[in-house]
């Protein structure tokens, strides 16, 4: 059976430049941070392109991706599965800090290449520089502001809410997260989406070696990896959804980028 994801987005780094109160990253809450580097990238990045077939989106994210000093030769190396990505690879920034020469050359280098500024007003001053450089470099972007922006929503509080099986599907299938099969990669795993990362990284909820994927796990062959992610695919809900809120339909929601 052919794999194909809807979406994949891979942290490059957890640090960032700002401390968003309802980062749904939850980067602010970290114990500690790490940043993909270009070989820890590559590995990665093979071991997923073997394990599936075609990907329609791949996001860049963090943390802040243009704090990580490999980001140029990390896309190139995405770059190098450009037939299985199918529709766009997506670089998120928050407009904290500028776009540099060479990075703005590599983005020019793959058509797949869409950039999200996120413009929070003053504390993402390089926002509309970074948009201006982008459009005149005829970069496909988005500019992201209060006019355009939805609002966020509050994922923070990790207690049990859903207790029974029903409550559990309920949960899931409403949930846009879930439904769109927006999964991560953070730390040489594959998480189901960035919620399931965080609580199962800082050992939040309970959980299994079977709610995730390790990547960097050489012992254990493609075939086996396939199914596990066969298995995710397939699931009614995730290991995170009876602790979470996630993205309904009548989510309250809140100012972005609100910071601690």
């Amino acid at each position: 059976m052919k794999i194909n994801l809807p979406s994949t987005a891979i942290m490059v780094t957890e640090r960032c430049t700002l401390k968003c109160k309802l980062c749904l990253a939850y980067v602010p809450y970290y114990s500690s941070y790490e940043t993909m580097d270009i070989k820890q990238a590559a590995d990665i990045l093979r071991t997923y392109f073997q394990m599936i077939d075609t990907v329609n989106k791949i996001s860049i994210t963090g943390g802040e991706p243009l704090l990580n000093k490999d980001l140029n030769e990390i896309l190139h190396e995405i770059y190098k599965y450009d037939e299985q990505i199918l529709d766009e690879i997506i670089l998120i920034t928050n407009g904290t800090l500028p776009l540099q020469e060479e990075l703005v050359r590599t983005l020019k280098a793959n058509k797949k290449i869409k950039v999200i500024v996120n413009n929070y007003g003053s504390i993402s001053k390089f926002a509309k520089q970074n948009y201006k450089i982008l459009q005149e470099h005829n970069i496909k972007n988005i500019l992201y502001d209060e006019d355009n922006r939805y609002g966020w929503i509050d994922c923070r509080d990790h207690t049990l809410k859903h207790a029974a099986d029903e409550e559990k599907i309920a949960q899931a299938q409403g949930c846009a997260f879930f439904k769109g099969k927006k999964y991560v990669i953070n730390r040489g795993n594959l998480y189901t989406c960035t919620r399931a990362a965080y609580r199962i990284q800082e050992n939040i909820i309970p959980y299994t070696e079977n709610d995730y994927i390790n990547l960097n796990d050489d012992n254990t062959d493609i075939a086996f990896k396939r199914e596990k992610l066969l298995n995710l695919l397939h699931l009614k809900y995730t290991v995170s959804c009876p602790y979470c809120d996630g993205l309904l339909e009548n989510s309250k929601k809140y100012k972005a980028a609100e910071q601690l």
